[in-house]
C-alpha cells in the first residue's frame, strides 16, 4: 500500500515528479471502496473474458457448464456487495474540484454513472434469466425466480446485450486510465 502522498502521484511508467492534471481531483477513495473496486474488477473482467469465450469459441459441455457454474455463483455473491458498493458511492462522493467543472469530467461522471447501472442490470437479469435454481458454489441454492420460459429467455437476451455494453464501458474506462497516466495525471494512485 502506497503512503497517501505516494498514492496522489502514482501512475506506472512515469517518474515521481510528472505534471498533475488539475482537472483531475487527487482526492483518495475509503478502503472499503478501493477493495470493492477490485473485486469488481477481478469478478467482472473474469466474467466477461469467461462468459464470452464460453459462448463464442468451440469448447466441450463440460467446461461451458464449469464456466456458468462459476461465474453464476461469483456474481451471485456480488449482488450484495454491489449494493453496499452503490451505498458507499452515494455517501462518500468523490471530491470535486471547482476547476474540474469541464465537459470531459461531466462526461467521465456519466460514464461512471452508465457503468454501475449497466452492472446492475447485468446482475439483475442474470438472476431473472435462470431456469433452474441458482447453486452458489454448492454452498447453498436459491430457487429460480421466474418459470416462464419466455420471460427468462427476454431476460437472457437483455443480460447478453448488458454484457456487451458492459464489457465496451469497461474498456473505455481502462483506456481513460491509461491515457491519464501517459498524460501524468496521477488517477490510478486513488484506488491504490
Amino acid at each position: 500500500m502506497l503512503a497517501d502522498s505516494d498514492a496522489k502521484r502514482y501512475c506506472p511508467g512515469k517518474p515521481a515528479g510528472a505534471v498533475e492534471d488539475n482537472t483531475v481531483t487527487t482526492e483518495p477513495y475509503s478502503r472499503a471502496r478501493k477493495v470493492l473496486h477490485w473485486l469488481f474488477a477481478a469478478v467482472i473482467l473474469w466474467t466477461l473474458f469467461t462468459g464470452f469465450y464460453a459462448a463464442l469459441a468451440p469448447v466441450r459441455p463440460e467446461f461451458k457448464d464449469w464456466v456458468g457454474w462459476v461465474n453464476v455463483s461469483l456474481t451471485t455473491l456480488l449482488i450484495p456487495l454491489f449494493a453496499w458498493r452503490c451505498v458507499l458511492a452515494w455517501r462518500q462522493p468523490k471530491a470535486r474540484d471547482a476547476a474540474a467543472n469541464t465537459f470531459m469530467t461531466r462526461l467521465a461522471g456519466w460514464v461512471h454513472v452508465t457503468l454501475y447501472l449497466t452492472m446492475g442490470v447485468v446482475l439483475v437479469t442474470g438472476v431473472l434469466m435462470m431456469r433452474r435454481p441458482i447453486a452458489v458454489f454448492d454452498w447453498f441454492t436459491l430457487p429460480r425466480p421466474i418459470g416462464n420460459p419466455l420471460i427468462t429467455g427476454f431476460f437472457h437476451t437483455v443480460h447478453i446485450a448488458s454484457c456487451v455494453v458492459l464489457a465496451a464501458l469497461v474498456a473505455l474506462h481502462i483506456a481513460a486510465v491509461i491515457k491519464h497516466c501517459l498524460r501524468g495525471t496521477p488517477v490510478l494512485g486513488r484506488m491504490l
